[in-house]
């Protein structure tokens, strides 16, 4: 059974306890480590994500309406939790929903600053030539529709044109399923995807071999934002409500405006290769307490 770094361990304990001096927007949150053997395989089949406890989750209760509407579960609700891989490299995303009614406008904006590095990343101001260059390439903002065909015509992407390759497989994959309903029949659906990220803290328009990867390293930070436009009312506006992981205004553009996730160290009590009972999260544990 693996065991958590005490070295780790006290990085992360450390940073907890300085809080917003890593900040972006609002509290701290932790990505899962998933170990090698218990990387979520991407069918669309929600157990491969039991083994990570609460703590790691966003859920709709405590998610931010940039409208200001108060949260109504009945209208929508959702559980989100990231992960990552240090030796596939890999960010991992899970996304339940269950929403009163789901159009095919609807999915994740998700934006990510893998090295942290904040700052305006798209519609610089800046001329074509820069933009082509630039927007989407130190920080990113992906469109995960899937399991939903987007009336824009994709289930993944990343929205700025040039980047388009890193938003395709197999540097961004997903798998999901509709658990009830189904989309635009103005009923009530629930669904859930999951995706694999090959994350990059500077994606080049000419592909793979011009851009940089990033590499993990446990105990250190990660800036993300997640938004769901529930567009109830007129599928072209965000009539109803825009709900968000951290609530940062403008972070379609501006890195500054995400979260912050602490890369966590491999929980205590997963099950080794080959069991399948899941024990106590130490981890879980431990962070509960702050």
């Amino acid at each position: 059974m693996k065991s958590i770094n005490k070295i780790s361990i006290a990085l992360l304990v450390s940073a907890l306890m300085v809080g917003s001096a890593f900040g972006h927007q609002g509290e701290m949150k932790f990505m899962f480590q998933f170990p090698d053997h218990l990387t979520p395989v991407l069918d669309g089949d929600m157990s491969d994500w039991d083994i990570v406890s609460d703590v790691y989750k966003i859920k709709a209760e405590n998610m931010f309406n940039q409208f200001g509407a108060p949260m109504d579960l009945s209208d929508f609700n959702a559980s989100l939790i990231w992960g990552y891989n240090i030796n596939d490299g890999k960010a991992y995303f899970s996304a339940w929903v269950a929403d009163d009614y789901i159009n095919d406008t609807e999915k994740w904006s998700t934006t990510t600053d893998w090295d942290h590095s904040g700052g305006i990343f798209r519609g610089f101001d800046q001329g074509d030539d820069f933009e082509t260059r630039w927007a989407s390439a130190q920080a990113q903002r992906y469109d995960l529709a899937g399991p939903i065909f987007s009336s824009s015509g994709y289930y993944t992407r990343i929205i700025d044109g040039t980047k388009a390759w890193a938003g395709t497989s197999p540097y961004v994959e997903w798998a999901g399923q509709f658990l009830r309903g189904d989309v635009n029949t103005q009923e009530p659906a629930e669904m859930f995807g999951e995706y694999s990220i090959v994350p990059f803290d500077d994606i080049h328009p000419d592909g793979a071999d011009q851009s940089v990867q990033h590499a993990w390293v446990e105990g250190t930070v990660v800036g993300i934002e997640v938004n769901w436009g529930d567009k109830d009312a007129d599928p072209g506006s965000y009539d109803d409500a825009y709900w968000s992981g951290f609530g940062g205004v403008g972070a379609s553009r501006d890195a500054d405006q995400f979260g912050d996730y602490l890369l966590a160290p491999i929980e205590e009590g997963l099950p080794e290769a080959g069991a399948t009972a899941v024990e106590a999260s130490t981890w879980g544990q431990i962070k509960s307490s702050f």
